[in-house]
């Protein structure tokens, strides 16, 4: 399950030793509109990653920081770094590999999770 992210919320949630999914959107992108199942699909297989949404309309501040220019965007944090990213739609085969593909290059993130290696 993903959760709405707030900007008061965010360094706490980056900074711990757990990969964070963020997916920036907005309510009026149709593709964000056809990700977002497919985002809610995944964070239910991976129990051990930390799904957030952020709406960019809502927190343009944190869109600003991370130079979000065009969405939908997924990015990846851990410890505070931005470990990885997927612009544009994706389906949900494809994100699935992508999210296996950059845990298995933060094991830091990953120590005491069911994701293997």
């Amino acid at each position: 399950m993903s959760v709405d992210l707030k900007t008061s919320e965010w360094d706490s949630l980056i900074s711990d030793k757990k990969l964070v999914a963020a997916d920036f959107w907005a309510e009026w992108c149709p593709y964000c509109v056809r990700l977002k199942p497919i985002f809610e699909s995944v964070a239910e297989d991976y129990q051990d990653i930390k799904f957030v949404k952020v709406n960019v309309q809502e927190e343009a501040e944190l869109a600003s920081k991370y130079g979000i220019q065009g969405i939908p965007v997924i990015k990846f944090f851990c410890e505070g770094k931005e470990v990885g990213e997927i612009v544009g739609f994706i389906p949900e085969d494809e994100l699935k590999k992508q999210v296996e593909k950059i845990a298995k290059n933060v094991p830091n993130c990953l120590n005491n999770t069911s994701i293997r290696r």
